[in-house]
């Protein structure tokens, strides 16, 4: 069977929305076809080269239990296993959820019912607010977002489900940012279950069901990783 692939990431460049405080995104030529021009003889290969300087969080990106977890038995993001970032995956729409609101339990239920969608141990679940949609890249995408509840996040745990993701900078909502109670990344600490934030595109997988793709880098130690992430769906 054939399969279609979706690309939900987001495009890595100067310039780019950072979550506050983070490493800015930066490329920079490091050798350019001109350069290597004057060094080589006339007519001979030539080449160019991209330095790349960016947070482990910095686009889209998977979070390592160190990033949220102080104990010495988090892992980073080079000690998880592979098979957690390639998993039956589900999108959940719950647009309708705005900036500095929570998404309930209710919320989720009610999105899986009218999707006619399960969501079952060992899954991603992903959240389509709509957000990237609407705001992205201004500073409104940085600064008022709506994330999980601390029960929302419990529906999900009770149901197996070990990555969550979301099209915005963050699981929690952006009242977190002044509340500093952050209740979606506790639960994710409490129960293991990794977080993908900074998602692109959903609207094409809402109310679907996939194979999810996010693979880390193998950062030594990182406390997150870029990723490319994709949907792939049967066509």
């Amino acid at each position: 069977m054939a399969k279609k692939l979706i690309d939900l990431t987001q495009e890595i460049y100067n310039g780019m929305p950072v979550y506050p405080g983070h490493q800015r995104t930066a490329l920079f030529d490091v050798k350019t076809h001109e350069e290597t021009k004057e060094i080589n003889k006339p007519g001979t290969h030539t080449s160019t080269v991209m330095g790349i300087l960016l947070c482990d969080h910095g686009p889209t990106h998977v979070d390592a239990f160190t990033h949220i977890d102080p104990s010495l038995k988090a892992e980073s993001i080079d000690q998880l296993p592979l098979e957690l970032f390639y998993t039956p995956a589900v999108c959940l729409e719950v647009a309708h959820r705005v900036a500095g609101e929570y998404i309930t339990a209710q919320d989720l239920e009610q999105a899986r019912m009218k999707a006619e969608l399960k969501v079952e141990k060992g899954m991603t679940v992903l959240l389509y607010t709509g957000h990237f949609n609407r705001t992205y890249p201004t500073m409104e995408w940085l600064l008022n977002y709506p994330g999980l509840d601390r029960e929302a996040m419990l529906w999900l745990a009770d149901k197996g489900v070990i990555n969550v993701g979301i099209d915005s900078p963050s699981i929690d909502s952006s009242a977190e940012m002044k509340n500093k109670n952050y209740p979606a990344h506790r639960v994710c600490r409490e129960r293991k279950i990794l977080n993908t934030e900074n998602l692109a595109h959903l609207e094409k997988v809402a109310g679907k069901r996939f194979d999810f793709i996010g693979f880390p880098l193998l950062i030594r130690r990182g406390t997150a990783s870029p990723i490319r992430a994709v949907a792939v769906l049967d066509e």
